[in-house]
């Protein structure tokens, strides 16, 4: 098992190809720029685990983005890419467990395939973090995988956690999937606090969250 930025450190010059070009993820990076795009009267944005910047790039309207990834590699990559010109990009390479949120910050919170590395302890903090760090009305856009059955969330994360145990390390460091069912998705999202949560979206294993502050 790796651990998780040094996953992505080498991910991170394949990155776009496999996700575009691999897995055919064109359709889900549209429905994100829909989203988002249909909010662009707001203008302070949070993209958690950003990668190469493939949501970035989604971005047609001025605004300020402070991105956030675990790995230099993949940052290294986000800096060499060419964004929409209204769009002030600020990168930085740290853990979503490590960062300072803020409070009523930020008008948009997005992420793409990053939170379901997380226990539900972590994932419960990371929500109340982003709720409190939007404005008001502001939205989280979430695009994760899910796991198809409770039984299916417990047994991956019952695996989980005995590779954790056995590496004595903390959990989310090592690069393993840990996925919840929607339904506990949607539970977690309401007990954070926003007022309304939505599903925007499904494909075959990801979902498309959006959620009202």
């Amino acid at each position: 098992m790796k651990r998780i930025d040094e996953y992505f450190n080498e991910e991170a010059l394949i990155h776009d190809d496999d996700f575009i070009v691999k897995m055919g993820m064109t359709e889900f990076y549209d429905e994100i720029e829909l989203q988002v795009n249909c909010c662009q009267e707001n203008q302070d944005i949070l993209v958690i685990g950003c990668g190469t910047g493939l949501e970035i790039e989604r971005i047609k309207f001025v605004c300020n983005v402070t991105a956030l990834d675990i790995s230099p590699i993949m940052l290294e990559q986000l800096s060499k890419k060419q964004f929409y010109h209204g769009v002030n990009l600020h990168a930085i390479c740290i853990s979503v467990l490590d960062y300072d949120f803020g409070k009523n910050k930020y008008d948009i919170i997005l992420t793409c395939y990053t939170l379901h590395h997380f226990n539900e302890e972590q994932k419960d903090k990371i929500y109340a973090k982003i709720y409190n760090s939007l404005k008001k009305n502001g939205v989280l856009i979430n695009g994760d995988i899910v796991a198809q059955s409770v039984e299916e969330e417990k047994l991956r994360m019952q695996q989980a956690q005995e590779i954790y145990k056995q590496q004595n390390a903390q959990f989310a460091a090592l690069h393993i999937d840990v996925p919840f069912t929607k339904e506990k998705e949607v539970s977690m999202l309401f007990t954070a606090g926003f007022r309304n949560v939505l599903i925007e979206n499904n494909w075959s294993k990801t979902v498309l969250f959006k959620c009202i502050k």
